[in-house]
């Protein structure tokens, strides 16, 4: 997936950059890649969409905080504290697994990062790509709720219909997980079991995902590559050293 327009906003999606080593195109500051090359490529991807970008640290929280515009910062509407700039072009991190921007009276409001390597980078649009998220949604954030949440906290803005488009992420055939931890989950979310390709237990976050978003009213986007297998995504089941890449949402 290029830059493109989606759902009235721009969504972007970083991948694997040609080369040798398991962090080339990284975008994540927590895996122990270089600090001024991962500033570098950030900078470098608010210049390429035009806007600058805020970013998370994700924890597998189900926390999803609302960004509101203020008098010199990007600012949580919660706590009133402002954002920081660490560099050019970025803000944050914020300390959570989703963010939601409505950019409705905000001209050049900042884009929304989400990083991922196997776990679900989800992002939404409404009020024609004016309110938009990013969200990071694993195994459990998923089961506790993060993607519903994300979802009332837009419909409390605007009663309008919500997008969501669900970026790559490990598949149903390929995420294994032990038995009881498939049966825990399907005892929680009820169509998450799954059998790997190779026929043991496993869970399938994004069909999991997609239904408890379309039964929240949300029209669901998938994009079907598998982490584990596409060679351009970086996968921690693949590679543990592995590097992150960013599904980007730039609100209209």
């Amino acid at each position: 997936m290029s830059d493109k327009l989606w759902a009235g906003a721009r969504v972007h999606l970083t991948e694997v950059d040609p080369g040798t080593g398991a962090l080339c195109g990284n975008v994540g500051l927590h895996v122990g890649d270089q600090e001024s090359l991962v500033r570098d490529r950030r900078r470098a991807l608010a210049v390429a969409l035009g806007r600058e970008i805020v970013w998370m640290d994700q924890t597998h929280s189900t926390r999803v905080d609302l960004i509101v515009r203020g008098e010199s910062a990007p600012t949580l509407a919660a706590s009133g504290e402002a954002l920081g700039k660490p560099m050019t072009g970025e803000w944050g991190p914020v300390d959570a697994d989703g963010i939601i921007v409505d950019a409705r009276d905000w001209q050049g409001a900042p884009a929304l990062a989400v990083q991922t390597a196997d776990c679900l980078p989800v992002v939404f649009s409404a009020a024609s790509g004016q309110i938009v998220a990013a969200v990071h949604a694993g195994r459990r954030g998923l089961l506790g709720g993060i993607l519903e949440e994300t979802a009332r906290r837009i419909r409390s803005l605007d009663a309008g219909p919500i997008d969501a488009l669900i970026g790559p992420a490990i598949c149903g055939r390929c995420y294994e997980v032990p038995a009881d931890m498939a049966d825990e989950s399907e005892v929680l979310m009820p169509g998450i079991r799954s059998v790997t390709s190779w026929g043991t237990p496993a869970l399938d976050l994004p069909r999991a995902a997609a239904s408890s978003l379309a039964a929240w009213g949300v029209r669901v986007d998938i994009d079907e590559r598998c982490t584990l297998e596409d060679a351009d995504l970086f996968s921690y089941r693949a590679d543990s050293s592995c590097g992150r890449q960013a599904l980007i949402i730039v609100p209209a």
